[in-house]
């Protein structure tokens, strides 16, 4: 499932393999038995972020399908984030525990560790409910598919992306910019889904260069899991503030809440370098560059 637009190919045709490509892989995902469920469910929100991200590319000939299908994707996503979510917060407390050992061996973080997990663990009598959501998922997922193939895909070439393209990083570099000024947390989430918007493209036009893409691709993906880390970090910070009982007591909670200000600080630090450098280029300057390598690659 190559998540790739060939230059030297119909664009439009790419850009439906593209989305069929991604819906058949959510599909899949959701198929997983029971006891890989968890994964499936991060492979298909993955998927769907991707999905979204190539609506984006193509969001000014898609017109107003843009915004219903984006819409359904994103309500999609939500449905199933909230399985989602608990998980990842293990996995944010245990990246957190890998700069702080000596820290979370104690039996004070070890307790809350526990109960985390525990709040991880489906309700009894769940598993049949979710069972049902998930074939309502499939059911919808199939009827995007039809929609794909009837995308009002007008324009040839890099003329069909060159809209999308420039539009999502300057808003990259806009969201870049408001977080600098107010690294809030909003902002900061805010930015990264741009982030993962430019990523995403930068995968997609791969073919254009490969060497060149592919390490600006490794780049937005370091810049994506900052921002990332900190944004799971934050979602710890906003679940100790409602929910004190779960990290112990207060000395437990303080030194805990000490430690996360630190490593987001460290994660922060590392985005807003990245991001001088990937968002350095003004929007015009970038998407004229690319146009060039597009030129150049289909005449290659």
């Amino acid at each position: 499932m190559a998540y790739r637009i060939n230059p030297r190919r119909k664009a439009s045709r790419q850009v439906r393999k593209a989305a069929l490509d991604r819906i058949s892989g959510a599909l899949q995902a959701l198929a997983l038995p029971a006891e890989r469920r968890a994964e499936g469910v991060h492979q298909a929100r993955k998927r769907f972020k991707e999905l979204r991200a190539l609506l984006r590319l193509v969001r000014e000939p898609l017109g107003r399908q843009f915004a219903r299908d984006n819409i359904g994707i994103r309500d999609l996503a939500r449905t199933l984030a909230e399985s989602r979510d608990a998980a990842a917060m293990l996995e944010s407390w245990d990246a957190l525990a890998e700069g702080h050992r000596a820290v979370f061996i104690t039996e004070p973080f070890r307790q809350v560790r526990r109960r985390l997990e525990a709040r991880a663990q489906p309700a009894p009598g769940q598993a049949d409910a979710w069972e049902q959501h998930l074939e309502q998922v499939r059911t919808q997922l199939q009827a995007l598919a039809g929609e794909v193939e009837r995308w009002p895909l007008e324009g040839k070439g890099f003329a069909l992306l060159q809209a999308g393209l420039e539009r999502t990083y300057r808003d990259g570099r806009r969201d870049l910019a408001l977080a600098r000024r107010e690294p809030s947390d909003e902002r900061l989430h805010e930015w990264r889904k741009r982030v993962k918007d430019q990523w995403y493209h930068s995968q997609l036009l791969t073919p254009l260069w490969p060497d060149a893409f592919e390490f600006r691709s490794d780049q937005l993906k370091r810049l994506s899991d900052a921002l990332g880390d900190d944004h799971d970090l934050a979602m710890m910070l906003a679940l100790l503030q409602a929910e004190p009982e779960l990290f112990g007591s207060a000395a437990t909670r303080e030194r805990l809440q000490r430690l996360i200000d630190k490593r987001r600080a460290t994660l922060q630090a590392e985005a807003f370098a990245l991001g001088a450098r990937l968002y350095a280029e003004k929007p015009g300057a970038l998407v004229a560059r690319w146009r060039c390598y597009w030129r150049i690659a289909r005449a290659g």
